[in-house]
């Protein structure tokens, strides 16, 4: 991207840095697919949803974020 003056535009450096913020794997998507598994262990629904509760514990637990190894 350039600007009028023909400079290419560069981000300020602290929009460059990797992010320190380390999570647990626990997220509102793990939660629901617990609860799922919860209401198919207790009769309260089909036991059909395991599928939609296994998809929904691995898309939690994927999409959180993980510190990376420096070694």
């Amino acid at each position: 991207m350039e600007n009028k003056q023909g400079e290419i535009m560069k981000l300020p450096e602290y929009l460059n840095k990797e992010s320190t913020h380390i999570t647990s794997s626990m997220n509102t998507m793990s939660l629901l697919g617990i609860s799922l598994v919860w209401g198919v262990m207790l009769d309260l629904v089909s036991p059909w949803w395991l599928t939609l509760a296994v998809l929904t514990i691995l898309a939690g637990y994927g999409s959180e974020v993980r510190k990376r190894n420096n070694g």
